[in-house]
């Protein structure tokens, strides 16, 4: 139905409907005779000039040709490697002779991070220290070999650049490599392109590095840290070997939770007896009795790829609950522990985190372990659990043995 067929109720829309078209023409023609107005202030503006005096800048960015600069440099290599120490040493000489040859520069100090990595800014203490410095005011400028070398990351890259430059007066950074000096404003974006490159390498190293890591796993090579790794260490050729006084203490620690006591129990009897943990601290935690108790090198076998990275910037860490692939690598290392007593501790502390029942005590005069080798050889275990009664037992049948 158009709107001239219509009565009462046509008329109405159609006059509302002219009514927004009158609206819309008004907008319209407001909004043009607005913009030819400031055409017209702007050509007016050119062709009578005001009479605008110029008050020049007193500070700039770029410092005075004339100033005695405080120069740091800052040195960095990722690893500890005979050939990388010599590559950090270089740098570290270069720059001394660079800065001390200049006139127009004094040396403020060498910055250097050995054995760290650029992707993250936390390890590193001289760089951070350096930023402070600068803060403080006690450096003009900043020389480094290349954008790598002073950050893969081009997210901190750029915004530690940005505020030394804010800083008063401002803080330049040198690229030697790219010739590239922060305080030009022009050099900016340069730096945001040679960021992300550094930012590629940076994943593509970092996705070399998990390869090889994952191709070793696939071929039987665990990669073991033994330093807490409570049991174990490495021989002079770097094998995994059982540290039969620690070893020891393993096999208490599942001896005495098949004879029922629970982790909090056998991690306060070591911490009384003085026995220090893997990292040699004086106190043991029921978690770390948990994960001794868990761990498959105990009994020979070694899962690899527990955990994985999540990016090579964060360096944060995850547990791999199905993620990624694990490979597990039978009887790679020696046991401790006999591998049938071992799943025996699996189901039990499977029972136990389920049960809802207390645990009950075996019978003490059964089973009677003595240490075999160390400091405490032919002492008893004794189980914290054991009552006065049973503790009296035990030692009754000691005396009847020994008579």
């Amino acid at each position: 139905m158009s709107i001239s067929a219509c009565t009462k109720g046509g008329g109405y829309i159609r006059k509302k409907l002219e009514a927004g078209k009158i609206t819309y023409w008004k907008k319209s023609v407001h909004t043009e005779s607005k913009r030819q107005k400031k055409k017209e202030r702007i050509q007016q503006a050119f062709s009578n000039a005001a009479n605008v005096e110029v008050i020049p800048a007193t500070e700039s960015n770029l410092l005075d040709n004339n100033t005695i600069l405080r120069v740091a440099a800052y040195c960095r290599v990722s690893t500890y490697e005979e050939a990388q120490a010599g590559s950090f040493e270089l740098q570290v000489q270069h720059y001394k002779e660079m800065i001390e040859e200049n006139l127009k520069w004094e040396l403020a100090g060498i910055y250097a991070d050995e054995g760290v990595s650029a992707t993250s800014m936390q390890k590193r203490v001289d760089f951070l220290r350096m930023i402070e410095d600068c803060r403080s005011g006690k450096i003009d400028l900043i020389i480094t070999k290349s954008v790598n070398r002073f950050a893969r990351n081009t997210r901190d890259c750029l915004d530690v650049v940005r505020q030394l430059k804010m800083l008063n007066p401002p803080v330049g950074v040198l690229f030697e490599t790219e010739n590239l000096n922060t305080l030009e404003s022009k050099n900016e974006f340069t730096l945001g392109v040679m960021s992300l490159v550094a930012q590629g390498e940076s994943e593509q190293k970092s996705a070399a590095i998990t390869w090889s890591i994952i191709e070793r796993f696939k071929k039987g090579i665990p990669i073991i840290s033994t330093h807490n790794l409570f049991g174990y260490d490495k021989d002079s050729l770097g094998q995994i070997v059982i540290a039969e006084e620690e070893a020891n203490i393993i096999r208490y620690i599942y001896d005495s939770y098949m004879d029922g006591s629970n982790a909090r129990e056998i991690a306060q009897s070591l911490t009384d007896a003085r026995i220090p943990t893997a990292l040699g601290k004086p106190m043991w935690k029921s978690s770390a009795i948990l994960r001794i108790l868990k761990n498959e090198k105990y009994c020979g076998d070694v899962l690899m790829q527990k955990t994985f990275t999540v990016d090579c910037f964060t360096h944060k860490k995850m547990r791999n609950t199905g993620q990624r692939p694990q490979y597990l690598l039978k009887g790679g290392i020696p046991a401790i522990i006999p591998k049938d007593r071992w799943l025996a501790v699996q189901k039990l502390l499977k029972e136990r985190r389920f049960s809802k029942e207390p645990t009950k005590k075996p019978n003490i005069g059964i089973f009677i372990r003595r240490v075999k080798t160390g400091a405490l050889q032919g002492f008893v275990y004794i189980n914290p659990n054991w009552s006065k009664k049973e503790v009296a037992q035990v030692l009754e049948k000691l005396l009847q043995e020994r008579n």
